[in-house]
């Protein structure tokens, strides 16, 4: 049996709310065991297997600093994600199984913004999921006529500037999505300039997405030819 002091102690230490991955709910937990399970040098969200599952400790302590762009990209496709769940067929899963499939059209097409609504090439050509949650049709049946051209993983970790790899000062600058109104509007994302360079080759005829990083670029008073950066990726392209 715990001394007076002891149980003292343990009452007095300040507790934390954690995530705790087995329960799939939200724990309460001493701060000094939150320290051991969470160390704040490593990625917010590393790759996860079955043999080795790592934990993530709310709220984030103050010293782990989230590039919050990164952070709001992959906040904004989670709540794609979660508005086109009701039509999949596959469950929702943050796992590292790959799901192939294709979309089902909803039988109510306005429980969707119409943005998210399944492509012809969606519901017909069997694609990787991940495809699903970008705001742009175009873009969306683009990645299906290209894929197995392309790193897929390559270019998803760079949709989100690097969250699973570390926070490099520059890493939005180089790479990433920007998310700056509702997630399923197009209108609202802009591609880094770092973006475009690597992957323009892939986006160079998608009007929606151009023109809505032209149109952001210009409201910071930047170069509104944004296809300037896509040419480039294309001469690195042809050199390599």
């Amino acid at each position: 049996m715990a001394s007076k002091a002891e149980a003292e102690t343990i009452k007095s230490e300040p507790v934390v709310q954690c995530w705790d991955i087995n329960q799939e709910s939200m724990s309460i937990a001493p701060a000094s065991h939150a320290k051991q399970i969470y160390d704040a040098r490593q990625p917010l969200l590393p790759y996860r297997t079955k043999k080795n599952q790592s934990n993530v400790a709310f709220p984030l302590s103050s010293d782990h600093l989230i590039t919050l762009l990164q952070y709001n990209a992959l906040r904004a496709l989670a709540v794609n994600r979660t508005f086109i769940s009701g039509m999949l067929t596959t469950p929702l899963d943050c796992g590292d199984e790959e799901i192939i499939h294709v979309v089902p059209y909803p039988t109510n097409p306005n429980s969707l913004p119409s943005a998210l609504l399944p492509t012809v090439l969606q519901q017909t050509v069997m694609h990787c999921d991940w495809i699903d949650v970008f705001p742009s049709p175009e873009a969306r049946d683009c990645l299906i006529r290209a894929y197995g051209t392309f790193d897929e993983d390559d270019l998803w970790a760079d949709c989100i500037g690097g969250l699973y790899e570390g926070f490099p000062d520059d890493e939005m600058e180089r790479r990433g999505l920007i998310a700056w109104s509702p997630p399923w509007d197009v209108s609202g994302w802009e591609m880094s300039e770092g973006f475009v360079k690597k992957w323009g080759w892939l986006f160079k005829d998608l009007s929606g997405p151009l023109e809505a990083t032209n149109r952001w670029r210009v409201e910071r008073g930047e170069s509104r030819n944004v296809k300037t950066f896509i040419l480039n990726s294309e001469k690195f392209m042809l050199n390599k």
